[in-house]
């Protein structure tokens, strides 16, 4: 993967044919271009290793205006604060209920169409706005053994904060283009069993998009897990 693909990929989102899922009230069909709902059985990451499953919360307000303020500083402050109960502990089920303010926000489980996730179009399709936004979210990262020696790499439009089984893994600041691989944590281990990936992406003015994977030392992409999101039981 390279600028060229990464520039590629995004340019021919937008020019995907229309495909609408279920809508609820307020979304919008553009939804479809970008995402599906995530199904009952797990996923697998794609086969160059990109994390497509996420529950993603309705976006929070945040009071800047310019990506240039996404400094380290304003990270570090902006992730101190409490914004919903056990918000670095929670595993969100698809349709979950969050009090922030005197707005009510949800859940969202969904798989994206692209190796980057949408989140501009996410809040739009859900009739929200997607300026000046946080956007929190999360996946199950499920493993038959030990995966020793990773790095979790990211790129961001514009900044990010991510945390895996509650540690703080991996920082993005400034304002930053979506690029892939663009900054990786340090040595990792995925272990046995069940893993919580988390985080929160910033975003002020333009496009606000992430892709997440994990490499192994050699620079290759990590596939050996499984990705589930917490969704309702059907109905007998």
């Amino acid at each position: 993967m390279n600028w060229v693909r990464t520039i590629l990929s995004l340019v021919s989102a937008s020019l995907l044919s229309l495909q609408v899922f279920a809508a609820g009230e307020g979304e919008r069909a553009e939804l479809g271009h970008y995402f599906v709902p995530a199904a009952m059985e797990p996923a697998a990451p794609d086969a160059e290793g990109f994390i497509r499953r996420w529950t993603i919360l309705e976006p929070i307000a945040r009071n800047f205006s310019s990506n240039s303020m996404l400094t380290d500083n304003y990270l570090s402050e902006a992730m101190s604060e409490v914004y919903f109960k056990d918000q670095f502990t929670v595993v969100p089920a698809d349709g979950a209920k969050v009090k922030y303010g005197k707005s009510t926000l949800l859940w969202h489980a969904l798989d994206s169409r692209k190796f980057f996730v949408n989140l501009l179009r996410f809040a739009e399709g859900f009739g929200k706005e997607y300026f000046q936004q946080m956007y929190w979210a999360v996946t199950v990262i499920d493993c038959e053994e030990d995966i020793e020696d990773v790095r979790l790499s990211g790129g961001v439009n514009s900044g990010a904060v991510w945390y895996l089984n509650g540690e703080e893994v991996l920082r993005l600041t400034n304002d930053r283009d979506l690029i892939v691989d663009d900054c990786m944590s340090r040595r990792l281990t995925l272990k046995k069993g069940r893993n919580i990936l988390r985080g929160a992406v910033f975003n002020g003015q333009g496009m606000a998009t992430f892709c997440l994977r994990f490499v192994d030392a050699e620079g290759r992409p990590v596939t050996g897990y499984t990705l589930s999101a917490v969704l309702p039981k059907k109905k007998k």
